[in-house]
């Protein structure tokens, strides 16, 4: 007789990792499940130059699925103009991590014509924790009740009070490297010491300070600046996009796995595409049906409990493909809301140089590409409140000298005159930009394309996102208020952008299976429970009610840790 788990997860990134660990320390046969393969730790690249790459690191598009994103921006002396960010799949267009990302040619999904969207997966053991940037900012209290605030949307079924001790488990679990931030708005963690800013962007935080009273402070961050749980700390290579082979990054590999495979009760099974999750006649969930990756073979494991941790977009799409006789929408969607009130963040920046930089010496300061943080100054009490749009945004500086010198400012474009003038400009090259809030809208969604399948034979999501009239005011204020503080630093502004990022662009999608106490409304309560299904449990960003300012990965692992454990509770007491 096939063997039944005590739970099943799907997906071994952030929240995955987190019920894998929790869940076989308290006891439980685990087996984890994952579309991906490979250990990007095991296969990094990141410290060959470019030009040891295939076509000296130059991306060649798969151009049968390439999908094409517009966006506009203003670079001086110009006028506005479209730029186009072209996406096969693979997020960075760069051969150092082409290797991490499921490619659109067989991991196919779709959108509508007028609405292109770039939709980044990982097909990796670890997911996307391999390869994000490792910005660990903790939510402020109006992240959680922004509705109470502006009566826009709803509030969030928790409180910051509620999530704050679980915030200080997972940065005392994973190693969180950060300052004071001095904002109520942007909580100060348990953190290790930050790495020290750069010197263009110390030149920033002065005059920002000086100019406007805003206090930028270096970007927490889940990389950690001494060693910590056997860990090595960072050696700033600043290249945590494309893997870290030192493991100074958090990644669920290098720090959640581990442990829940000492317990003798963790079983991988990699390289395993979730087609659906099937429920007996009680509707409970009893197994998972599942295709190989490779060899195409079908097969089924069973379990008592499920946890569906795919992502915010695929965990909804696994869950509206796993039709019945009973839930004929969709597993767990009595309520009609599997797949709506997509959610995700919107980016903006202004650019430009400090001539008082140009040709100094080359200094190495690579350090951490986040650069440094200034906390929501905006629609936090009644003084502050926009006329112009709802929500808040975090601002970022960046500044000074990186792995190369990066784009001649006009002129020559080869030879030794453009080299000359690279260095002369090294280092000198600023930015200041923002992550805000993108909106609930009701078009904003996933549902089943009717025709296409992807190279599995399983029906392939449809995401419908399109950013809003409050998303562009956001995006103008944030683009004004960036060129205006460059030039209070005595810099010279070369370009911003008007129009929001490409719909994926944060790879920051959220929401698609809001927790909430009715029924009626949401699709989990508030421990990720399934209303419908109650030994389903959700554990990734499909659940958050709202995208707040950016960096949902820290919240994710709370809430995963804090659901986790009241998951394990319920089995201890026998409550479920």
């Amino acid at each position: 007789m096939p063997k039944t788990y005590d739970a099943i997860v799907i997906g071994s990134g952030a929240g995955g990792g987190i019920y894998a660990k929790t869940l076989t320390e308290a006891g439980a046969e685990v087996l984890l499940v994952d579309a991906g393969g490979h250990q990007i730790d095991r296969d990094i690249r990141h410290h060959q130059w470019s030009w040891e790459l295939p076509y000296r690191n130059s991306y060649q598009q798969d151009q049968e699925f390439t999908v094409a994103l517009p966006t506009m921006i203003h670079t001086v002396g110009q006028e506005d103009r479209e730029r186009l960010t072209l996406f096969d799949g693979s997020a960075h267009n760069t051969y150092y991590n082409d290797h991490f990302w499921a490619k659109r040619r067989d991991w196919k999904y779709t959108f509508p014509q007028e609405k292109p969207y770039r939709w980044v997966r990982v097909r990796a053991l670890g997911g996307k924790t391999n390869c994000w940037d490792a910005g660990a900012s903790r939510w402020g209290a109006l992240e959680f009740k922004p509705a109470s605030y502006d009566g826009f949307g709803l509030d969030w079924p928790v409180t910051y009070e509620e999530m704050a001790p679980w915030y200080s488990k997972i940065e005392q679990l994973i190693g969180v490297s950060g300052p004071d931030t001095q904002s109520e708005h942007f909580p100060t963690g348990d953190w290790l010491p930050p790495i020290a800013p750069r010197c263009a962007e110390v030149r920033l935080a002065a005059a920002l300070y000086k100019k406007f009273g805003l206090y930028a402070f270096p970007s927490p961050k889940a990389a950690i600046t001494r060693d910590f749980r056997g860990r090595s700390k960072c050696h700033y290579c600043g290249r945590c996009s494309l893997g870290c082979d030192s493991g100074s990054k958090f990644t669920t590999v290098g720090v959640l796995l581990p442990p829940a495979m000492a317990t003798g009760r963790l079983t991988l099974r990699i390289n395993t595409i979730v087609r659906e999750i099937t429920s007996d006649a009680d509707g409970r969930v009893q197994a998972i049906s599942y295709i190989d990756r490779y060899t195409f073979k079908e097969g089924q494991a069973r379990a008592r409990i499920i946890v569906l941790c795919a992502s915010a977009i695929e965990t909804a799409r696994i869950l509206l493909n796993s039709r019945s006789g009973r839930f004929p929408q969709g597993l767990a969607n009595s309520s009609g809301q599997v797949g709506h009130n997509l959610v995700e963040n919107i980016t903006s920046s202004a650019s430009g140089y400090l001539p008082d930089f140009e040709n100094r010496t080359v200094t190495n300061e690579d350090g951490w590409s986040t650069g440094m943080h200034i906390a929501p100054f905006v629609n936090i009490d009644e003084k502050t409140r926009s006329k112009k749009f709802l929500r808040r945004y975090v601002m970022s500086l960046n500044g000074g000298f990186g792995t190369s010198p990066g784009s001649s400012r006009g002129g020559a474009i080869f030879g030794a005159d453009f080299k000359r003038a690279g260095l002369d400009w090294y280092g000198s090259n600023v930015s200041i930009g923002a992550q805000g809030e993108g909106l609930q809208n009701p078009g904003n969604c996933v549902d089943i394309d009717p025709e296409v399948k992807d190279a599995w034979g399983i029906p392939a999501a449809r995401i419908h996102l399109q950013f809003g009239d409050n998303e562009k005011a956001m995006t103008k204020d944030i683009s004004e208020r960036a060129a205006n503080m460059i030039e209070a630093a005595g810099g010279v502004v070369t370009g911003w952008q008007v129009s929001p990022s490409i719909p994926g662009g944060s790879i920051h999608e959220q929401g698609t299976c809001r927790m909430g106490d009715d029924p009626n409304k949401f699709v989990t309560n508030r421990w990720g429970q399934c209303h419908d299904v109650p030994n389903l449990f959700l554990g990734d960003g499909s659940i958050n009610v709202t995208a707040s300012t950016g960096d949902p990965t820290l919240t994710i692992l709370a809430m995963s840790l804090r659901n986790a454990e009241h998951l394990a509770e319920s089995v201890r007491k026998r409550e479920l």
